[in-house]
C-alpha cells in the first residue's frame, strides 16, 4: 500500500507502471464503441493487459478480476445464461477473496460482480450506471495500490460512461431512443 500522496503523483516508474499506461490508452478507446459487443470486446482486451500490469504488482485479486473479467465480458457477447453470470461471480470470490491482503481489495470483488450482473442481465443507461459503480470501486483500490494507470483508466472510465448516460439519457427525453 502506498505510504504518502508523493508516492502516488511521482510513483516509482517501471514495466509494470508502463503496461499499465497500454492498458490505459486501450481502454480507453473501449468507450468509443457504441456498439455493445464491441464495447464488451474492446473491455476485454483492456482487462487482459491490465491483468499482466496487476501480476507485475504483485496485486493479486485485482489480477484475478481482471483475468477473470477478461472472459466475462467476452462471454457476456455470446450469452444472458444465468448461470454462467452465477458461475463468473463464484469465480471472482472463489479465486479473489482467499488472496486479500488489505481491506480495499474487497471493492474490486463487490464492483467486479456489480458489473457481471450488469453485462449479463442488464442494458442501456442502468447498465451503464452498474458499470460505473464498479469504475469507482477499482479506482478506489488503484489509487490506494499505486496503480497510476489503473487509476487514471478508471477516472477515464468515470468521465466516459457519464457522457454517454447524459447522451443516452438525452436522446431519450427527446424520444430518439
Amino acid at each position: 500500500m502506498m505510504t504518502s500522496l508523493t508516492q502516488w503523483i511521482i510513483p516509482e516508474w517501471n514495466f509494470a507502471q508502463t503496461i499499465g499506461m497500454v492498458a490505459f490508452f486501450i481502454g480507453a478507446t473501449a468507450f468509443l464503441h457504441s456498439d455493445g459487443r464491441r464495447f464488451r470486446l474492446h473491455l476485454m482486451l483492456f482487462q487482459m493487459v491490465l491483468c499482466s500490469h496487476f501480476v507485475m504488482m504483485g496485486a493479486l485479486v485485482a489480477a484475478f478480476g481482471c483475468g477473470i473479467s477478461a472472459i466475462r465480458s467476452y462471454a457476456s457477447t455470446k450469452t444472458q445464461s444465468t448461470s454462467v453470470m452465477l458461475f463468473f461471480i463464484i469465480m471472482l470470490w472463489v479465486m479473489g477473496f482467499p488472496q486479500l491482503e488489505n481491506h480495499y481489495e474487497l471493492l474490486t470483488l463487490l464492483g467486479s460482480s456489480v458489473a457481471t450482473y450488469a453485462l449479463f442481465k442488464i442494458q442501456g443507461i442502468s447498465m451503464r450506471l452498474l458499470v460505473m459503480f464498479n469504475s469507482f470501486c477499482w479506482f478506489i483500490n488503484n489509487f490506494l495500490l499505486g496503480s497510476v494507470g489503473g487509476a487514471l483508466m478508471e477516472l477515464t472510465f468515470i468521465i466516459l460512461n457519464s457522457v454517454t448516460i447524459l447522451r443516452m439519457f438525452s436522446s431519450r427525453l427527446l424520444g430518439k431512443v
